[in-house]
């Protein structure tokens, strides 16, 4: 299942209309409680900002299950405990080359991305799923000196996949020249 959401939109102080970027995310329950959601967001600089042009991208685990019985209620996923990956121009680079076909896999012999800030280190996995046709991400956080704090995977169908590719590439795009596009 995919949805869309805003964050809304604005007004900066100049009067002029400022609209905040949406997240597209991907939701996977289960009967079983095992399933998982993906959040993606561009994020870009600001005029007078000083952080990196990136996607952050989000795994949340199933929570609950939906009551099947009663036909109401739907499953919900743990937002309060994700994990949240910033995907710079180059990671981005990595993941489209599987999404195109040109890799397997992402990283270094196919060994995943690493991330690691001060004693946090991530890997992203991002391959062709060979069980059924789509991708599976993963992700895994764990603490320098081997506490894991998180472990997550979600398996996204060829059409979310489609998707994700036509939405990483044109977000490439931005990351890279939406600075120049800005009118004063």
């Amino acid at each position: 299942m995919l949805t869309e959401e805003r964050n809304g939109s604005g007004t900066t102080g100049e009067g002029r209309n400022r609209s905040f970027p949406g997240a597209l995310t991907f939701y996977h329950p289960n009967g079983k409680g095992t399933g998982a959601a993906a959040r993606l967001e561009l994020r870009l600089n600001g005029p007078g900002e000083e952080r990196y042009d990136c996607f952050f991208l989000e795994l949340a685990k199933q929570k609950t299950v939906a009551n099947r019985r009663s036909g109401e209620g739907f499953a919900t996923f743990d937002w309060e405990n994700k994990v949240t990956v910033k995907l710079g121009f180059l990671d981005v680079c990595a993941l489209l080359a599987v999404l195109e076909g040109g890799r397997d896999q992402v990283g270094e012999n196919g060994n995943g991305l690493y991330h690691q800030t001060n004693d946090i280190s991530t890997l992203i996995a991002f391959r062709r799923a060979p069980e059924r046709p789509g991708y599976f991400l993963a992700v895994s956080r764990k603490q320098n000196g081997g506490a894991q704090l998180f472990k997550g995977h979600i398996l996204l169908t060829d059409a979310e996949g489609l998707g994700l590719r036509c939405v990483f590439q044109t977000g490439l795009f931005f990351m890279a020249y939406h600075s120049s596009l800005r009118t004063v």
